[in-house]
């Protein structure tokens, strides 16, 4: 996000200095502008969160940044030159030349194998994917067309020997601003693309069913009601709906009742004692799940409340899927995915690797 907030503020100022034939601002942008080649690590790094199943920054990611931050210093200050006592007849474009399509590859490859072709079986992920693979597709476009505009520059300067003038080529950079500041404006603006799938996954050390406001539920539907019959039912209920969302996630979290693969919403309202057109009004108009996500993620929470109570010491993993109400194993483990964030098997090795750090 910072380096969104760096590059557009950079070429707006580049762009007014092109509009009034500002010398000092002109000047400004000659000494500034090479830093704004860091928008390509920063880019892959974003992806890279978008499909983490965590948000803590690691050391490692750094590095994506220091060594093209580095490599600026270096050109901008000639740092090898004065090392080595001689002239380096290289320029800090014809670096970023060549790190610009590795870059532009590495992050062509995490979208296409991690995004893109990302399957899913809770329809709340299916609509996460659709909006993260558009966004993604935005995103990189753009990147694509920057990159691009520098190679035409680059080519036109050190293939062709044509000299640029910066008055030319700043003229127009207001309106790349714009482009980054919109951008920037909608990472904010929706959780789904600044979070990533990190959003809806969950762990088992950070479930609190007494919590009833989380990424599941809403207090105030966020779909229009036209129909008569539900406005008429929304005004009969209003008041409970806070209540009706606290036990349903209260269900969500602690139950058993979807190891029965026929349990269904008529058997909940019973079991609930709630009227099963209440039921089917909040999943209607104040969930982001269906009543199907709404099982499937139950039987995963029964899952990792099993495996943390040591169920898989005796027991295989295709019969932790069957215990909890899955089919086999296939589908366990798909959903698994879905709500973890991580394999069953990638869950389990990460719980004996912190029990094995506590000792």
């Amino acid at each position: 996000m910072f380096m969104f907030f760096i590059s557009s503020t950079l070429l707006l100022i580049a762009g007014i200095a092109g509009i009034y034939n500002d010398s000092d601002l002109k000047a400004f942008y000659a000494k500034s502008n090479i830093y704004i080649a860091l928008f390509v690590p920063f880019f892959y790094l974003y992806f890279k969160y978008l499909i983490r199943d965590h948000q803590r920054f690691l050391f490692k990611d750094f590095m994506h940044i220091i060594f093209l931050f580095l490599a600026i210093l270096e050109r901008k200050f000639l740092l090898f030159d004065t090392l080595f006592d001689c002239k380096l007849n290289y320029f800090f474009s014809q670096f970023f030349a060549v790190y610009a399509i590795i870059y532009l590859r590495k992050i062509f490859l995490l979208l296409k194998k991690n995004v893109w072709n990302k399957k899913a079986t809770l329809s709340i992920v299916m609509t996460q994917n659709e909006l993260i693979k558009k966004w993604s597709i935005i995103l990189f476009s753009v990147l694509v067309i920057n990159i691009i505009r520098f190679y035409f520059v680059y080519y036109r300067q050190y293939l062709f020997f044509e000299p640029i003038i910066i008055g030319h080529s700043v003229e127009y950079l207001w309106a790349s601003a714009l482009v980054y500041i919109v951008l920037f404006v909608i990472i904010l603006s929706y959780p789904e693309i600044l979070y990533g799938y990190y959003k809806f996954q969950t762990e088992a050390s950070k479930i609190n069913p007494d919590s009833y406001i989380n990424n599941y539920w809403n207090l105030n539907s966020k779909i229009q009601i036209n129909n008569t019959h539900d406005q008429a039912l929304k005004e009969k209920i209003s008041s409970k709906i806070e209540s009706y969302i606290f036990e349903l996630n209260v269900v969500l979290y602690n139950n058993s009742y979807f190891i029965n693969p026929n349990f269904s919403i008529k058997d909940l309202a019973q079991v609930l004692n709630i009227p099963k057109s209440h039921l089917t009004f909040i999943f209607k108009y104040h969930s982001e799940i269906s009543f199907s996500d709404y099982k499937k993620i139950s039987r995963i929470q029964n899952s990792l409340e099993l495996i943390n109570n040591k169920y898989l010491t005796s027991n295989t993993l295709d019969s932790l899927a069957r215990k909890v109400g899955f089919s086999s194993y296939n589908p366990f483990f798909s959903c698994f995915k879905d709500v973890v964030g991580k394999t069953p098997r990638e869950y389990v090795s990460t719980i004996k690797s912190n029990l094995n750090k506590l000792k």
